[in-house]
This record gives structure tokens, sequence and C-alpha cells, in this order.
């Protein structure tokens, strides 16, 4: 079946987990962070408080998810999907109705909790059970949810917060989730997609050779996992903390917010490209090979940012961040099934994405409290920007031991 056919046949369910993705965006940091300004000057913080506010509460949203998350194996996904949304659009109210610092931070915990956390769960586990012959096709075609959401929203968002105020943007965020997402996906989702009993076993050939399947204990008491987890954590950490202060690049470089929000439908574009070419990549190479060099576009961008001031510069800097975040998205996933096998892989990717969200909990954090100090944007860029070089210089002396990892006993 080629891909469109199987994009024809299956359109409702398809078009159902790229509405949750699309959706998740309100939750996701490249849109909070649009509000950075807004929220230390609401609540008198710093940029250390506020981004310790948002390292705060994504940490114990993760904490969270990893408990509700078990919902998905126990409800219906069509019901599960619903109430996310529904728990999306109240906390939208709540940020909307915020009043002090820390109902800030209980919308914020929420905001992660169902936004990026259960919202983006229920797509990708909704399009992992429904399809079992063509899942890698239906969980790409989920993915293009998310830079859909990177393209739209930020310029959206900052012309709403210039007619209407930020206040008032949250509460359109609202009535949005509540009168057209939600009941587009009650009607997507009116019946409920089941797997084909006959789909063929996709993932049997390209597993045949790995013997081992290694167990999350074994994962965790291999070095060479921790070894990688540098290269894993940085796109996490370091974008994260460029994109929750945003507000503070643009005022640095003399840009205004819309002129940032226009870059990032440049970058949902080099993402998307990027998540394809590096599939190719992948089955003609393998992920091992392609580690080294994923996080090079991402350096690139960060002496971009701290050398030049023009705004065609700064395109080109998201551009290049978007390469690494699209290709990251799918090499790392591949990554793992490589290295550990697949029979466990569920939970031993939880493993590393418990790390990349503690990461993208820390960036903002500690960008915020340099920036209290002193310490500028351009100044921690170049160390960023080494700092990707060396851990995807870091890499290549763990070839050998990737290659042994993936040997049959």
């Amino acid at each position: 079946m080629s891909y469109l056919e199987f994009v024809k046949e299956n359109a409702r369910w398809l078009a159902a987990g790229l509405l949750l993705a699309f959706a998740s965006s309100f939750g996701q940091t490249f849109f909070i962070s649009l509000f950075a300004a807004e929220f230390r000057t609401t609540f008198d913080l710093s940029h250390g408080e506020l981004g310790s506010i948002y390292m705060f509460a994504t940490v114990a949203s993760a904490a969270t998810l990893v408990q509700l998350g078990r919902l998905a194996d126990h409800m219906r996904l069509v019901s599960l999907g619903t109430l996310s949304l529904i728990g999306l659009a109240l906390t939208c109210i709540s940020v909307w109705a915020a009043a002090s610092w820390w109902m800030l931070l209980v919308s914020i915990y929420a905001l992660r909790l169902f936004g990026q956390g259960m919202m983006s769960h229920v797509a990708s586990t909704a399009m992992a059970r429904w399809f079992n012959n063509y899942r890698g096709r239906a969980l790409g075609f989920k993915s293009l949810g998310y830079p859909c959401g990177e393209a739209l929203f930020p310029s959206l968002a900052v012309a709403l917060m210039l007619t209407v105020g930020w206040r008032q943007t949250w509460l359109l965020a609202a009535v949005a989730l509540v009168l057209v997402v939600l009941p587009v996906l009650l009607w997507l989702l009116r019946q409920e997609r089941k797997p084909s009993v006959h789909a063929a076993q996709q993932h049997a050939e390209p597993d045949a050779h790995l013997v081992r399947h290694w167990t999350r204990p074994e994962v965790l008491k291999n070095p060479l996992f921790y070894a990688v987890m540098p290269g894993v954590m940085a796109p996490a950490c370091f974008m994260t903390a460029t994109f929750f202060n945003q507000t503070v690049l643009a005022e640095t470089k003399g840009w205004s917010l819309a002129t940032f929000a226009s870059f990032y439908p440049a970058y949902a574009v080099a993402s998307v490209a990027a998540a394809l070419a590096i599939g190719i990549a992948i089955d003609r190479w393998s992920a091992r090979q392609m580690t080294p060099f994923f996080l090079l576009p991402m350096a690139v961008g960060f002496f971009v940012f701290a050398l030049a001031d023009s705004p065609a510069a700064g395109q080109l800097a998201m551009i290049l961040f978007g390469l690494t975040a699209g290709s990251g998205l799918t090499l790392l996933s591949a990554l793992w099934a490589e290295l550990y096998g697949t029979r466990h892989l569920g939970a031993i990717r939880a493993l590393g994405q418990a790390s990349s969200v503690f990461a993208t909990a820390i960036g903002p954090g500690i960008m915020g409290l340099l920036l209290d100090r002193g310490v500028g944007l351009e100044q921690q860029f170049y160390v960023m920007g080494a700092c990707s070089i060396v851990a995807a210089l870091a890499f290549l002396p763990l070839m050998p031991r990737m290659r042994r990892a993936m040997q049959p006993l």
C-alpha cells in the first residue's frame, strides 16, 4: 500500500492523532514562553524566578505523567483524549485568571501535564495501538501536528496579545479548544479504530539480528547508556532554554517579539525535512553512525545567534535548530532500538524521555539565574555552541561500544 493510499484509507484516525499533537501546542515551551515578559511584569518575577517556576512545574508534571499515563492502558483513548483536552482548556482558563505567582506555578504545571504530556501521550499511544502494519507511517503523520503548531501559533499569539491582551489570549485558547478542537475530535473518533488482526509484524525483520533484548535494569547497569546521555539531553536543555527566553533574546537583538515569532515557520519546515531525511539515512547507514552529526546544526545556530543581530541571521539560526530538533526526534528513538532491542523498548525509551524532560526543566532555570547574575545571552550561546560540539564529538569514541552492544550474544 502506498503512503497516499494509507492516508486516504485511514484519514479519520490519522487526523485525530495529528489534531491532538497540534492542540498540545498550548502546553509546549515555544508557546508558553511567548508570555514570559508578561508573566515577569504581572507577577513581579525576575528571569531566574520565572525560570525556577517553570523548572519546578515541568519536573512535577513529568513525575505525574508517569502515573497518569498508565490510564491509556485502561481507558478508551477517545475518552482519555477528551478528558485531556478538557483539562487543557480549563488550565488555559486558570492562566487567564491567575492572580499570584503560585497560581501561575500551578497553571504551568497543568499546562505541561495536559498539553505537552497527556495530549502527546494519547496521540502517540493511539497511533501505536491502532496501526500494526503501518505503525511508523501513522506515528510520522501524527508528528506533523507539532511543526504545524510551531508554524501557526507564535505569530497568532503575538498578534492576539497586541490586540486583546495576554490574559484574553489564553481565554481565547480555551474557547478554541472547547468549541473547535473538541467537536472535531469527537466527530473524527465517533468510530474508534480497531487494529487489523492479520497485520504483518513489520518490526520482526529489522530486529532479527538482535539476539539479546535488554531489560531496563540491565540498561541502567550499562555504562554506554550514561555515556550517550549528554548528547541526548543537549538539544532538550539548550533549545528549551533559548525558546523559553525568546523575549529576552528578541530584546537583546533589537527585534520585536512578532519578528522572532515569524522565524518559527521556517524552523517547522526544517524540522519536518530533517525528520524525513534522517529516516532514510538511518535505514541506509544505521542510527549510531548518524549520532555524531545531528547536534552540529544546533551548535552552528548558537554561534549565529551569538555573533549576528540581523533578522536574517535569526531566521538562519532557527532553521539550524529545526534540523537538529527534527533529526533528533527520529534518530534517538531508532538508536535505543538498535542498541538494546525492541522487546522492552517502551521502558527503555521512557528512561531517555525522562532525562530529556528533566533537561527541559533545568535549562530555563539555569539560563534565568545566569541572566540575573549579569551573564548575557550571547555569552551563554558561545558556551552552549561549544558544549554541543563537544557532545557531538563525544559520540565518536563510543562507536565501537555501540557496535558491540548491537552484536548478538
